[in-house]
């Protein structure tokens, strides 16, 4: 997955285990000042269960899902710069 934290505004490039991001509980580091990022939340751990993608559709933000060579990730898309 890529990310863009919103605190440091870094972008960071993460694998996730499918199974962990489906069951369990996913929690990422971004690569500025290593803020932890709730990423899947399955257990209910920290809340209302769900995942980023819930959490972002509540806020009208798009996630782009799919394979690395599906989404067709430009180096502006990789670094995170704005066009």
């Amino acid at each position: 997955m890529i990310f863009t934290c919103k605190v440091c505004e870094t972008r960071s490039i993460k694998t996730v285990c499918r199974e962990s991001y489906e069951k369990g509980v996913v929690v990422a580091r971004c690569d500025g000042f290593n803020n932890l990022h709730l990423i899947a939340d399955r257990l209910g751990w920290f809340g209302e269960p769900g995942s980023i993608e819930d959490y972002l559709a509540t806020r009208g933000e798009e996630v782009k899902k799919g394979s690395i060579d599906a989404l067709n990730l430009t180096l502006e898309d990789i670094a995170g710069r704005k066009p």
